[in-house]
């Protein structure tokens, strides 16, 4: 244990110049924080190229915080472009005049013109439609902003950075990616993190960094984190990648007690169970015999059940045990049976 928390502070000791740490020992997570160092020392426009949470949102922080001196005010402002209305889009971006044709009795200044001298976050510009795809390409090549109902333009100084969630090439292929834009943005520097299921060996550290960050929230000491909860975190398939890894590493939080971590029920299966209580036999730690034996013998009860297509009579005779003995087992071990499943 000692020389594994050496390791994470050691891993976080590269990172703890960063508003948001970047926590991992693999090459290309080394390789990220080498990038993100070197973006921030220029104001060229980035490409942030990944899978919905592996983090781009981090990056382009870190990347902004960092080329910001002590002391030092520059804006940062983002847009998810997924979770706006495209009609709205515009307005949002470039803002409006006060008594225009259909305009609000007011003047909103846009977001382009709120973040000068600073850095604005495009997140998923695919998500935008062509027609305000174009006009970011516009603001792009001009840097001047126009207020819906204005005719006059403000020049604009910011560094962009631009998401999306996989290679721009592939978007243009599925027409969510216009020509023109994807051109341009060749120009910008690149960053691509590689999905969370490419790179297993920074499991571990983010599960104690997480387990860690949420432990001091809640004013509790660390938990001791054995290396079967581990192995079963590094085979999972992380679809959501290191925001699923965060909110299952809560979750286990919130299931510990006596001081140790606990996985959540849905990734405890009899295998892993099998495995932790020869392991803990044979290292001579403590665990709890009635907990690991339910759950091999809930894990055994539903293969069976399964391969018989939750026919419960020949489920039980498969088992040498009555029907009365299963449906029992099956309400204790909180069982779902072939009727609670349709």
């Amino acid at each position: 244990m000692e020389k594994e928390k050496k390791t994470v502070n050691s891993e976080e000791k590269k990172a703890s110049g960063m508003e948001y740490p970047i926590i991992g020992k693999s090459r290309s997570t080394e390789q990220l924080i080498k990038q993100i160092n070197a973006l921030a020392k220029n104001r060229r426009d980035a490409l942030v190229i990944g899978e919905a949470g592996v983090g781009k949102g981090a990056v382009a922080k870190n990347i902004h915080s960092l080329g910001t001196e002590v002391g030092e005010h520059k804006p940062f402002m983002s847009i998810n472009l997924s979770v706006l209305d495209d009609k709205e889009l515009e307005s949002v971006l470039f803002g409006y005049e006060r008594g225009g044709d259909g305009l609000p009795y007011s003047t909103k200044r846009g977001l382009f013109e709120l973040a000068n001298g600073g850095t604005v976050l495009i997140e998923e510009i695919e998500e935008a439609s062509f027609r305000n795809q174009m006009k970011i390409l516009s603001f792009m090549n001009e840097r001047a902003a126009r207020r819906i109902g204005s005719t006059k333009s403000e020049p604009i100084d910011i560094r962009l950075i631009v998401t999306v969630k996989e290679d721009p090439k592939n978007l243009v292929e599925k027409r969510k990616l216009m020509d023109e834009l994807f051109i341009k943005m060749n120009d910008f520097d690149k960053i691509v993190i590689p999905p969370l299921r490419e790179r297993p060996e920074d499991i571990p550290l983010l599960v104690k960094h997480f387990s860690n960050e949420l432990c001091h929230d809640l004013g509790i000491g660390e938990l001791v984190i054995d290396i079967n909860a581990i192995d079963v975190l590094v085979r999972q398939t992380w679809r959501e990648n290191i925001r699923e890894l965060k909110a299952v590493v809560d979750k286990s939080v919130l299931f510990s007690n006596s001081g140790r971590f606990m996985l959540p029920p849905e990734l405890v299966d009899e295998k892993t169970e099998v495995v932790k209580m020869i392991n803990n036999i044979a290292n001579g730690q403590d665990f709890v015999l009635d907990r690991s034996l339910d759950v091999i013998e809930k894990g055994i009860i539903e293969r069976a059940l399964q391969k018989f297509g939750y026919n419960q009579s020949r489920a039980a005779g498969f088992l040498g045990m009555t029907e009365q003995t299963l449906r029992y087992k099956l309400k204790r071990l909180n069982i779902a049976s072939a009727r609670t499943r349709i």
